[in-house]
């Protein structure tokens, strides 16, 4: 997926839509891409995204941090 669709796409998980992605939200998604290992995997994208510590992937400075792993580490964005 293009980075363009991966933002859509964590758009779209964020599930009760407070413009903040979970850790869970996260590992649901990413599970239901057919992603092993998902409750590490997602651990680890929001110890990279998470860069002020509140548990929650808020703000474009995270998301870019996360675009960023999502490139390197799990290969689902182009």
């Amino acid at each position: 997926m293009t980075e363009q669709q991966f933002v859509q796409w964590l758009n779209d998980i964020d599930t009760n839509k407070d413009g903040m992605i979970s850790k869970e939200e996260l590992r649901k998604a990413l599970h239901d891409l057919g992603l092993h290992f998902t409750r590490w995997r997602a651990g680890r994208g929001m110890a990279h995204g998470d860069l002020n510590h509140n548990r929650y992937i808020d703000g474009n400075d995270e998301l870019e941090k996360l675009i960023a792993y999502a490139k390197n580490r799990w290969g689902i964005v182009n």
